[in-house]
């Protein structure tokens, strides 16, 4: 017996809501809706008794993440429908991811430490050598104020030295005369 698909007005109107709900749920849990060779949306018993659960999940007061969690976990049930077990090969896939996540997870840490260190290593770097610069330039200014005042002492000086010069030089004038 074949089974009966509903276009998306009718499977709204059959859950009582408006078929923006359908869509908008279709995003939200990510529900996978088969569409027809036109590309139209048809829903099946499966489609509309999951549609049924989460519009009653929603009436009872749950939030989005809890019903998303309740329709990843396998939690609603088609009638009718069995659970699948997990088998052996499921649980060895499992243990291989979790083998793959760790190790991924661990060369993730190595290379971020790595390249945090060296990035680290390098801001370090750069800020030792401009607070040298700087301290470079307060010398350099420090040594050409200083030299100025040398310069300005030693004009000082022959300045000093000219006039004693000149008032001897003036004192012998006035003596010969």
């Amino acid at each position: 017996m074949k089974e009966r698909k509903r276009m998306i007005s009718e499977a709204a109107r059959e859950l009582g809501l408006e078929t923006y709900h359908l869509r908008t749920w279709e995003d939200e849990f990510g529900i996978l809706i088969p569409r027809n060779e036109k590309g139209y949306r048809c829903y099946g018993e499966k489609e509309i008794h999951m549609f049924q659960e989460i519009r009653d999940m929603k009436n009872e007061g749950l939030d989005t993440e809890e019903i998303k969690k309740k329709i990843s976990g396998n939690i609603i049930p088609f009638p009718g429908e069995k659970q699948p077990e997990t088998s052996q090969k499921m649980e060895q896939f499992q243990n291989v991811m979790v083998k793959i996540m760790g190790q991924a997870i661990r060369e993730q840490k190595e290379f971020l430490g790595t390249e945090l260190g060296t990035r680290i290593s390098d801001k370090v770097s750069k800020e030792i050598d401009y607070q040298f610069r700087l301290r470079e330039d307060e010398e350099e200014k420090r040594f050409q104020k200083l030299d100025e005042m040398i310069r300005s002492q030693q004009r000082s000086r022959e300045e000093i030295a000219a006039s004693r010069e000149k008032r001897r030089f003036l004192r012998r004038r006035k003596k010969q005369r």
